[in-house]
């Protein structure tokens, strides 16, 4: 029962096909961009979690290392006003670490907050045996649900750069996804 509810409460944007459905989040993948990059989307709702306590962790730019097993550090270089540069390593199994230096900025919307990035790898100098990212562009959009909890919009567009084997991407595109949901509703629910 509770997955038709789920079902009927989310729908992927147009163009946006649905992959998997969890508990709490519907996950997808849009056509690909210019760049062959393909788009990877999760709508999620966090019935445990309170709005306040997910703005808290998103906003730690920092701490984003704390949260998800993928990111080996989160450190931030500078401020500017309401953007934030901050050196993120990625790490997967089977592949280089991988190394952005991405601008991250918190924007107001309807009901919430919208945590965005793009990557910016000017003057990025990846440490020895790191690849640097060649795509990082995205969000997490964070307001109440209706329902009470979390409603959690990702979207992510990620290009690893370097060679990575087609399994391991489309893995991520699927598993490591629903890995990086699960984990920050865990953290948020703590």
């Amino acid at each position: 029962m509770m997955y038709l509810l789920l079902a009927s409460a989310l729908a992927a944007p147009a163009g946006f096909k649905v992959t998997k459905n969890t508990d709490h989040c519907e996950l997808s993948l849009g056509p690909a961009l210019g760049n062959g990059v393909v788009p990877m989307r999760a709508e999620c709702h966090f019935p445990g979690a309170s709005p306040e306590k997910v703005h808290g962790l998103m906003a730690a730019f920092g701490d984003h290392d704390k949260y998800w097993s993928s990111v080996v550090s989160s450190d931030v270089l500078r401020t500017d006003g309401s953007r934030t540069w901050v050196r993120q390593v990625h790490a997967a199994k089977g592949i280089s670490n991988r190394e952005a230096i991405l601008v991250m900025e918190k924007k107001t919307v309807d009901g919430g907050f919208r945590y965005t990035w793009t990557l910016d790898n000017s003057g990025l100098e990846a440490a020895d045996g790191n690849v640097a990212v060649e795509w990082d562009d995205g969000y997490w959009e964070i307001t109440s649900h209706p329902d009470g909890g979390v409603k959690a919009v990702h979207q992510l567009a990620y290009g690893p750069g370097g060679s990575v084997p087609g399994f391991l991407v489309r893995w991520f595109q699927t598993s490591g996804l629903q890995a990086v949901v699960q984990e920050i509703e865990a953290y948020a629910t703590k």
